[in-house]
C-alpha cells in the first residue's frame, strides 16, 4: 500500500504542470519600470550602489501558461555593493512585487492560467547580506 502511495505521488509531481519554473535572469533595464514606481528609493539605490546588470527573477511562468510562458515575475535579486568604501562587502537587493492579473479584455482575474498580462506593484526593497538563506527572499 505504502508502494503504490509512494509510486503515485512521484507520478503525479513528474506529469503534473507546475505554475512556475525556477526563476531566470533578467536586465537591470527590464525591472527599471518597477524602481521608477518609487523615484525617491530609485535615485538613493543608483547613487549610493554599483548594481549589478543581471538581476535573478524569482519566478519564471511555464510554458504551459500559454499567454505568459517564459515571463518572469518578483521577487528579484540584484547583486550590489556599496560605492563606499571601496573594499564594502557585497550585499542583495531584493525587490518585492505585488502581481496582478488581467485577461484579454483588461479585467483583473486571479487566475493566472488565463491571464494574458501581469502587472507588478513595488512593495517593499530589501537589502540582505549575499547568500542569505534563504536563497529567495522572504518579502513582507
Amino acid at each position: 500500500m505504502a508502494r503504490a502511495i509512494r509510486s503515485f505521488i512521484v507520478l503525479a509531481c513528474v506529469l503534473l504542470p507546475r505554475l512556475c519554473v525556477g526563476g531566470g535572469t533578467v536586465s537591470l533595464a527590464e525591472i527599471d519600470p518597477l524602481l521608477r514606481q518609487k523615484p525617491e528609493v530609485r535615485t538613493f539605490l543608483m547613487s549610493s550602489l554599483e548594481m549589478d546588470n543581471t538581476v535573478m527573477a524569482a519566478v519564471r511562468f511555464g510554458f504551459h501558461v500559454r499567454h505568459l510562458g517564459g515571463a518572469h515575475m518578483g521577487p528579484y535579486m540584484i547583486p550590489a555593493r556599496p560605492r563606499t568604501p571601496k573594499d564594502a562587502l557585497p550585499i542583495e537587493v531584493v525587490l518585492c512585487t505585488d502581481a496582478r492579473f488581467f485577461d484579454a479584455s483588461g479585467k483583473s482575474i486571479q487566475d493566472e492560467m488565463n491571464a494574458v498580462r501581469v502587472e507588478e506593484k513595488l512593495t517593499a526593497v530589501m537589502l540582505r547580506e549575499v547568500n542569505s538563506a534563504p536563497a529567495i527572499a522572504n518579502c513582507p
